[in-house]
């Protein structure tokens, strides 16, 4: 159905015009007939047609439906073709048509008459609102709006930031203590708390808080920054926007600490973190450390600006004079040192020493290099800045004598003979000693002789000091072993000559196992045997011998002592110690004979004293025998020999103003 007045489209049964509520004028239909039209308001609304027959006195209502009888076709009551219907006739004031066909009604009841009070009209509106539609369509409004506001939250910049702006805000220390925590127990906390700052990208908090700092909000700007780390950890240049606003929160503690990470962890190779603690240091007056980080920012990033700036801001480094650069030289060195700025210089030649704090102050302009290979290492120190460090790496060698020689030649001879020696000369010689002063000269000529012919190497030490006496060679085999020794202390190679002396009276026999106290042998000898023929100890008492770890007995006699270890079962003797006569000492020499007494019986090559007064016996081996001086100014002569069931024998005779006053006999295990 269309309106005629505004041409709205509506549906068939719609009374009035919902939007300018005019009434809508319908065709008849089957459905617009009867009282309920008719009290409905429909408009061309016609009674319906009553049965022809009457019921007597039973009250019908005009309209079927609304019967409560039914139809006649049901009570098979048979109609007759209908009359024509009379024009209905209303009574003005009756509230239903005054009609047979009607309604039937009582006739002696006339319905009241409603009488309308006259009042003041009111102005119908022919436009009635749809209420509903309109709380419809404000909800459909109110979602889409919603969806709209969360998608542009979401999605657009602006609302990014105003996302992370609200969280940035809302955030403290313990939340982000929270959020890089690894405590498992808090792990759901966690993630609800990532989840929400997830809410906006890790972008939205480092412009929001660049945005701060712009403000000079400088502890929200450090919030934001820090949970954008956390959303997106290792971003160099959004840590490096952290690390100012940390610097501008009075933070350089924190900032300096977060610049460290960067150049240690995330990117050594950039530049700007080095910078920013430069400059923290350098505010600090960290003038040290600045110098250090400086270098290390050098050799990180490879930037030239980092080398200069170091160059200008410290000492300029110690330099050495050109006539005493980096090499090998002969003799002594004095290498001359100096600051260019005139500066305080620390040097050292030890390569362990910490400069400057380790290095010693230059007080006299040069450093002595003596021999040896040395790196001299110096700084130029001023308050608390260091320069870079100068080395310089010398060898110093001074000149070693030749091998000397001797005026014997080396040959088999009858009779006896002494020898001497002299200075050898080197091989170009000549070349060597051009252009050394004379003093140099006198020094490297100043040599003196060490000599042995006991076999032994000549230790210039110990062995005896040619003083230009000739040397006695004794008969026998004898080698003559020299070196020679210059002015500064350099040692030449070893001279060594061989002889042969086919003189009397020859050597004797050394010391050997059969040179025994009478009546007594080492590791043989048992207590019974020794105690039957010696008589018994005036006091016996367990004891521990040398390193063995066997049972032992110290048995105490008027003329000095025993020892017994028991071995094998049975008690051996193990060392005697006489200071009286009470038996024959080996070869007939015993208390009271001289150190000359002592040496004549046993092989002796006649070797002069060493330096220290001591005197090697033989040729073979100087251990075997040797006479001993000793710091209390005693002398001792002792004899090493090894028997054929390999056991080491020592005698020693102790000797006292020349004299012996002691005999000791010992198996040394």
């Amino acid at each position: 159905m269309i309106c005629e007045r505004c041409g709205n489209y509506l549906p068939d049964d719609t009374i009035l015009c919902d939007r300018c509520g005019a009434m809508m004028n319908r065709p008849v239909r089957s459905g617009d007939v009867g009282v309920r039209a008719i009290r409905q308001g429909r408009r061309m609304a016609v009674p319906p047609p009553l049965p022809d027959e009457t019921r007597a006195s039973v009250p019908e209502y005009g309209d079927f439906d609304m019967s409560p009888l039914p139809v006649e076709q049901e009570r098979g009551v048979r109609r007759g073709k209908p009359a024509a219907a009379a024009a209905p006739v209303h009574d003005l004031f009756a509230s239903r048509p005054n009609t047979r066909r009607g309604v039937p009604v009582r006739g002696n009841v006339r319905t009241r008459q409603v009488v309308a009070k006259h009042s003041k009209a009111h102005v119908v509106s022919r436009h009635p609102i749809n209420w509903m539609l309109i709380g419809v369509i404000l909800t459909a409004v109110m979602i889409a709006a919603a969806i709209g506001y969360m998608v542009y939250m979401r999605t657009s910049d602006t609302g990014q930031r105003a996302t992370a702006r609200k969280y940035a805000l809302s955030a403290n220390e313990g939340m982000l203590t929270l959020a890089t925590s690894k405590d498992p127990l808090v792990e759901t906390e966690k993630q609800e708390l990532l989840k929400d700052w997830g809410s906006a990208p890790a972008q939205a908090y480092w412009l929001v808080g660049q945005e701060f700092i712009d403000m000079g909000d400088m502890p929200g700007a450090v919030m934001a920054f820090q949970i954008a780390n956390v959303l997106d950890a290792e971003n160099y240049d959004g840590l490096l926007l952290l690390g100012s606003a940390l610097e501008l929160n009075n933070q350089e503690a924190e900032a300096e600490t977060l610049y460290r990470v960067l150049m240690d962890t995330v990117s050594p190779s950039r530049a700007e973190a080095y910078t920013a603690l430069i400059n923290i240091m350098l505010k600090q007056d960290r003038n040290p450390e600045a110098a250090d980080l400086m270098l290390l920012a050098y050799k990180n990033t490879d930037r030239e600006n980092f080398r200069q700036q170091r160059r200008d801001f410290i000492p300029n480094t110690p330099q050495v004079d050109t006539d005493h650069l980096s090499g090998r030289y002969e003799l002594e060195q004095h290498i001359t040192l100096t600051s260019p700025q005139g500066y305080d210089v620390y040097y050292t030649l030890d390569d362990d020493a910490e400069l400057p704090q380790g290095g010693t102050l230059l007080t006299e302009g040069t450093v002595t290099i003596t021999e040896g290979t040395y790196t001299l290492r110096a700084v130029s120190v001023v308050d608390d800045l260091v320069s870079d460090v100068m080395s310089a790496t010398y060898t110093v060698y001074y000149p070693t004598p030749a091998m000397p020689k001797c005026n014997l030649a080396p040959n088999t001879y009858s009779s006896a003979r002494t020898v001497s020696l002299r200075a050898g000369e080197a091989l170009n010689a000549k070349e060597a000693r051009r252009g050394k002063t004379k003093e140099q000269l006198a020094v490297e000529d100043d040599q003196t002789f060490y000599y042995t012919i006991d076999g032994s190497l000549p230790d210039p030490a110990i062995s005896p000091k040619f003083d230009g006496t000739p040397i006695k060679l004794p008969s026998g085999r004898v080698t003559l072993r020299a070196v020679a020794v210059n002015g500064y202390g350099k040692q030449s190679s070893t001279m060594e000559v061989g002889y042969k002396f086919d003189i009397k009276p020859y050597p004797l026999e050394m010391y050997g196992e059969g040179d025994v106290f009478a009546g007594v042998t080492l590791n043989d000898t048992t207590l019974e045997a020794f105690t039957a023929a010696f008589g018994q100890p005036a006091s016996t008492e367990a004891t521990t011998y040398l390193t063995m770890e066997n049972q032992a007995q110290h048995l105490t006699y008027s003329w000095g002592y025993a020892v017994f270890v028991l071995t094998g079962g049975r008690w051996e003797a193990v060392r005697l110690e006489m200071t009286n006569s009470f038996t024959t000492a080996p070869r007939g020499v015993g208390l009271g004979s001289s150190e000359t007494d002592i040496t004549g019986v046993y092989k002796d090559f006649g070797m002069v004293e060493n330096q220290n007064g001591s005197r090697n016996l033989y040729y073979d081996d100087p251990r075997i025998g040797v006479v001993l001086a000793n710091e209390d100014g005693t002398r001792t002569v002792q004899y090493t020999c090894t028997t054929l069931a390999g056991k080491k024998w020592i005698l020693q005779y102790h000797l006292q103003n020349g004299r012996c006053v002691k005999i000791s006999h010992y198996y040394r295990p």
